[in-house]
């Protein structure tokens, strides 16, 4: 379980992602931020299909799609491993996801938030409306943050949430 520390922590509401956090908090040492490499493939079995994972590259605001879980492939329609966010055609996101992304780099802390989308449909995500998405900072040097974990769940069964 989750033990308070001196790092803030996000609201979240849904149950696998609250796990995932605890996990993350459990791999950090002290202030160091935990890397790729303090995780096995077990550990993340259980997010697999949700997980993504987020090179940072050439600077703060330059990310690169590494990973991208199976459903997450599926609810966007298309591939994105390997594209830099900007090659990659996520209409309507852009801002939140660039904006969350940034607040991971600036906070050196994990972000959730919950969105709410309207796309057209077969456009990226279009069958996501709501969900709840958590970014999880890592470092390999345990400082600088080179690559973002994330992952997220669709939220459409809680339409009176309360949407960031």
């Amino acid at each position: 379980m989750y033990l308070p520390s001196q790092m803030p922590m996000p609201v979240i509401t849904h149950p696998q992602l609250r796990t995932l956090v605890e996990l993350w908090a459990s791999k950090r040492q002290g202030d160091m931020l935990p890397s790729r490499s303090n995780f096995s493939d077990d550990d993340l079995r259980p997010w697999f299909g949700n997980l993504l994972m987020v090179d940072v590259v050439e600077g703060p605001h330059r990310f690169r799609f590494r990973l991208m879980g199976t459903s997450l492939v599926d609810a966007a329609c298309r591939e994105l491993t390997g594209k830099f966010f900007d090659e990659a055609d996520i209409s309507g996101y852009e801002p939140d996801v660039l904006d969350d992304y940034a607040d991971v780099l600036r906070t050196k802390a994990p972000v959730c938030k919950t969105r709410r989308y309207n796309p057209n449909p077969g456009a990226f995500m279009d069958h996501w409306r709501v969900y709840e998405r958590l970014l999880l900072p890592l470092a390999s040097d345990g400082k600088a943050i080179d690559r973002i974990l994330g992952c997220s769940f669709p939220m459409a069964d809680r339409q009176n949430l309360t949407l960031l």
